[in-house]
């Protein structure tokens, strides 16, 4: 318990990135860890958090997992995941993050994972510019129209925590 409120005065948010619930989603978060992205100048242990909102499957993974392997391994077709981390970061030159899927980015995906649909990710800075973003919707087949707002759905769900 003493390492969470420590965690939660050192982090530049007062509460975790989660997402608003939508009927027929799934959501959860992580809560404040440490981070897995590297040093930041100034910050002993650097803090991040993580959020995912699912349909047509299973979340399967730890709320630390990134990328959340296991459930990605298991992504059915039409099903969709959206998955965001926010994290303490050096960078200060970074735009805010704009969350419309057709700013995204199409990757393959993912740590030696396929995922059908592929990764389409999302970066920026948070409110204030306080911490560094990143959103990654995967979808289980190739995304028609349909599912593609549906995605846009659950980015419209996402809260971004205020800075302290």
């Amino acid at each position: 318990m003493v390492e969470l409120v420590a965690a939660l005065a050192i982090a530049p948010w007062a509460h975790p990135v989660h997402f608003r619930p939508l009927p027929g989603w799934h959501t959860g978060a992580s809560g404040t860890f440490d981070s897995s992205y590297g040093p930041v100048p100034g910050i002993a242990s650097p803090k991040e958090a993580s959020a995912w909102i699912a349909r047509g499957v299973a979340y399967r993974d730890r709320g630390t997992a990134d990328p959340p392997g296991e459930t990605l391994s298991r992504l059915p077709r039409r099903a969709i995941l959206v998955f965001a981390v926010v994290y303490q970061s050096g960078q200060t030159m970074q735009r805010r993050i704009r969350l419309r899927l057709d700013r995204a980015t199409r990757h393959p995906c993912c740590d030696g994972t396929y995922v059908a649909g592929g990764e389409y990710a999302l970066a920026g800075a948070g409110p204030s510019a306080a911490y560094s973003v990143i959103v990654r919707v995967y979808f289980g087949s190739r995304p028609t129209c349909s599912m593609r707002a549906q995605a846009q759905r659950a980015l419209d769900h996402l809260e971004l925590p205020r800075p302290r």
